[in-house]
């Protein structure tokens, strides 16, 4: 690596570090004062107390890095523009593309990582975290499972295969019901194409009832049938956190097989698209923060490079979510949704860059 972009590095890359680790730090304090009350009820010890927060760690420091290399970009080339040394290089004849390319590259470095540990490290931990908190502050364990492409739930003396769960419906698409006795064993097998609530209980649809008597199997098929069921809709209101913890390509499968049977797959489709539109935060960021931070000038200084950069991810942050909502509600397309506020502000650096001659 040559000088110059080895010299724009070592300022970028503390100020990185140094964000990012206050960005985990406040996250845990806050965290913290909020959750040490469940935890001293519950009688928690001191291990899972530790474990809890610590498997924390990898899912805050992703969220954290798009807002840790805006504040780098803005703060190293501020500083160096406010110690003419962005002038001297203008006058050796080195353009701003030049010395604003390591930050960027090193941004898209950040994003791909911030895609890695999120699919991988920040994923398991986040689920470890959460059992901790399910099993020792609320004293249950999880009746969810991921099994190839179809859900699983543990209810009373039944256990459910759910091909496609739609919350706001309330409906199960595609189900099998596993009825079992005391002694585990198996006493009936229900299957129906959609099993949905309808007047404070189950209804089953188009599906076949089989019922194991020793050695017989009776079978009965039939077109509408009322279920008795101690779960109701709200129990499965926790299938709505299954995309989370599934992987990229998990979720993808799992979106391409609804899609498949026919079923809506926007909340899904939602997340998939978010999963690759938000690590490239850090890019986005860090190019607006370079043209922020190159048009502000000799005076610019870090207070103002970090107001600028609160107030930008701010703004950003909250076009995403809105762009998600709206596709989550059916109003915009996924991809469009997802991917509005990353355009925008796309939009917004091509259109800084060209008018300023600062910064080429």
């Amino acid at each position: 690596m040559k000088i110059i972009p080895r010299y724009i590095l070592r300022h970028f890359f503390p100020i990185f570090t140094l964000a990012l680790f206050s960005f985990v730090g406040l996250y845990l304090i806050i965290d913290f004062f909020e959750k040490v009350d469940d935890l001293l009820e519950k009688h928690v010890d001191l291990m899972d107390s530790c474990l809890y927060f610590l498997y924390k760690i990898p899912f805050i420091a992703t969220q954290g890095i798009p807002m840790s290399v805006l504040l780098a970009a803005l703060i190293a080339l501020g500083i160096l523009n406010r110690n003419r040394e962005l002038i001297a290089m203008k006058a050796a004849g080195i353009s701003g593309t030049y010395y604003a390319s390591p930050i960027l590259m090193a941004a898209l470095v950040l994003s791909v990582i911030h895609f890695g540990v999120g699919e991988t490290l920040a994923r398991s931990a986040s689920q470890k975290a959460q059992e901790i908190w399910q099993e020792n502050v609320k004293h249950r364990k999880s009746s969810i499972s991921w099994g190839h492409e179809n859900l699983w739930f543990h209810g009373k003396d039944v256990i459910y295969e759910i091909r496609f769960y739609d919350p706001k419906n309330k409906t199960l698409e595609n189900v099998s019901l596993f009825y079992l006795d005391p002694s585990f064993k198996l006493t009936q097998r229900l299957d129906a194409r959609r099993i949905y609530w309808k007047d404070s209980q189950w209804v089953a649809e188009e599906g076949l009832l089989l019922t194991f008597t020793g050695p017989d199997t009776d079978q009965r098929m039939f077109s509408e049938k009322t279920l008795d069921l101690h779960e109701s809709p709200e129990d499965f209101a926790s299938f709505e956190s299954v995309p989370e913890e599934l992987d990229f390509f998990s979720l993808y499968r799992y979106v391409a097989r609804i899609r498949q049977d026919g079923y809506s797959a926007t909340p899904y489709e939602v997340e998939l698209q978010l999963r690759l539109a938000f690590p490239l935060t850090a890019f986005i960021l860090s190019l607006l923060g370079i043209t922020i931070a190159l048009r502000q000038g000799h005076h610019g200084g870090i207070a103002v490079g970090t107001g600028i950069a609160v107030l930008t991810a701010s703004i950003y942050l909250a076009v995403l979510q809105t762009g998600c909502a709206l596709a989550t509600a059916g109003i915009l397309p996924p991809l469009v949704g997802v991917w509005a506020g990353n355009i925008i502000f796309l939009t917004l650096v091509a259109y800084l860059w060209m008018k300023d001659p600062e910064c080429r």
